[in-house]
């Protein structure tokens, strides 16, 4: 029997699967609370690698698109290690890499929020 389909492995796929979407459900409920929290000309920060590639969005904009980049990684990375593409893959990776780059987007978004909150009560300051 191949890896991918042993009871134990079906296991870990899945509970890979329910944390990866635990991790995009929490940028669903950041985005919901930033859309209340924040004002309406407030901007967001997206990263693209680097501090020199990070472009400010407006509100709206940037609330989707974290979200929806979180679901993409969780849905592609966790379709590839739930398929049979993944079988002769090390165990370890199969099942943390979905979670963990769910996790590191969250972050990301997280901060990015964080920021244009900063942004805007700096900017209210002044």
């Amino acid at each position: 029997m191949s890896l991918h389909r042993t009871p134990a492995s079906l296991g870990r796929v899945i509970a890979s699967l329910v944390v990866s979407g635990t991790f995009a459900l929490a940028m669903i409920v950041a985005a919901v609370r930033a859309a209340v929290v924040l004002p309406a000309g407030a901007r967001i920060p997206l990263h693209f690698g680097s501090a020199e590639r990070c472009y400010l969005v407006p509100k709206r904009a940037g609330l989707v698109i974290w979200p929806a980049a979180g679901l993409v990684v969780a849905g592609v990375l966790g379709g590839i290690a739930a398929s049979s593409l993944a079988a002769g893959w090390v165990p370890g990776v199969r099942y943390v890499l979905p979670p963990a780059a769910a996790g590191v987007l969250l972050a990301f978004e997280v901060g990015a929020l964080l920021l244009a909150r900063g942004r805007d009560t700096s900017a209210r300051s002044e």
